[in-house]
């Protein structure tokens, strides 16, 4: 009787640990995320839209791009809509202007991608996402940021059926896309140091209060990612899929947290906003300018910024600002602007509500810039 006694203990504990395992897939812990987008990694990707996209369709695309993918896609093409603006007005006008049609293909970096999103979520259509470079997080992410009286505004909700990652459409992008978008992961880093200070000086939001799981699942990509910075500026088919299945788990992460994005923007994002403001709403490749706004953030938190800096200068990734087409005092000004910006924009509390800009620190930033990739020409 004592021998059925045990093993029938043994096989209650069995159970016991199956069922535990049993709801704890059924039911994540609190700090996990949901289902990140289906995503799909191989070759001649693009040549198999036409075969199932629901027809007819629509190609959201740049005007630049669409020259080398046109022969791509066949006689149910119903149009082909070349992003120029992010302007939320403009966009709505032109959803509403769209022909009949049943689905939309994304095919291009972020702007695409988001007018893309904004569009399926308008016309409520399937959706088809084909990432041309890595420089953001955009395919994987359920909202677009558009732009606004001056601001970033994320409006819309789009799941993609798929998201096509063509090892050869992203090899054949600028190597300063693909490597940039590194940025869009190392802004982890600032990010943390700034959910962490609203925590301990009581300026969380309520809806976000400071997470540990969330940072250290965030904290896991910025790993990967480090470990494979020389696979990312070689684009080798292993560096592609690391930094995209961490853009794939990044870009979900914002609705999956409970559209919290504190475990990865900071004062990095907030810079790139400032920066856009002053220059009159120009666009930037989106990780290089997030890099130099990591860059100042680390700065101002006094946090590793030599770290930050020579990430970016490994994978030859100069975030001057004259490599963006801006000049230092574009630059500059934005830094001394952001303290105002963040709150007129209504950002989230960072080391920018806290540590003044002072002429120290621009200069700080201008040393190392200059430093490592060299005196402007």
């Amino acid at each position: 009787m004592a021998f059925e006694a045990d093993a029938a203990g043994r096989a209650m504990g069995v159970l016991a640990q199956d069922l535990t395992a049993m709801s704890s897939a059924l039911f994540p812990a609190p700090g996990t995320t949901a289902p990140e987008f289906p995503t799909v990694f191989g070759r001649e990707l693009v040549g198999e839209l036409p075969n199932f996209a629901y027809r007819p369709y629509l190609v959201v695309t740049m005007s630049d791009l669409w020259p080398a993918f046109e022969h791509f896609f066949d006689s149910h093409l119903a149009a082909v809509y070349e992003v120029k603006t992010l302007d939320l007005d403009q966009l709505t006008a032109d959803a509403q202007a769209l022909p009949a049609l049943g689905s939309i293909i994304g095919l291009g970096g972020g702007q695409a991608i988001d007018v893309a999103k904004f569009f399926s979520w308008s016309r409520r259509l399937p959706l088809f996402q084909v990432p041309t470079a890595m420089t953001t997080n955009a395919p994987f992410g359920h909202r677009p940021l558009l732009r606004t009286g001056g601001k970033a505004v994320a409006i819309g909700y789009a799941v993609p059926q798929g998201v096509y990652v063509d090892f050869d459409v992203i090899r054949s992008a600028p190597p300063l896309l693909n490597r940039s978008g590194v940025g869009d992961v190392l802004c982890y880093h600032t990010a943390h140091f700034d959910w962490k200070l609203a925590h301990e000086t009581g300026k969380e939001e309520h809806r976000w209060p400071y997470d540990e799981k969330l940072v250290a699942e965030a904290r896991e990509r910025f790993d990967l990612v480090f470990a494979h910075l020389d696979d990312i500026r070689d684009v080798t088919d292993e560096g592609i899929r690391a930094l995209m299945l961490a853009h794939r788990w990044g870009g979900a992460a914002f609705h999956n947290a409970g559209w919290n994005s504190r475990h990865m923007d900071g004062v990095d994002h907030c810079y790139l906003y400032a920066l856009e403001y002053v220059t009159g709403g120009r666009h930037f490749i989106h990780g290089q300018a997030v890099g130099l706004g990591t860059y100042v953030g680390a700065v101002l938190q006094d946090n590793e910024p030599e770290k930050v800096l020579g990430a970016f200068q490994r994978l030859g990734v100069d975030i001057r600002p004259e490599a963006m087409g801006i000049t230092w005092d574009d630059a500059a000004t934005a830094m001394r602007r952001l303290a105002w910006y963040v709150r007129y924009a209504d950002l989230w509390y960072t080391i920018a509500d806290v540590r003044p800009v002072t002429d120290e620190v621009v200069e700080a930033v201008r040393t190392g810039l200059y430093d490592t990739f060299g005196a402007a020409a």
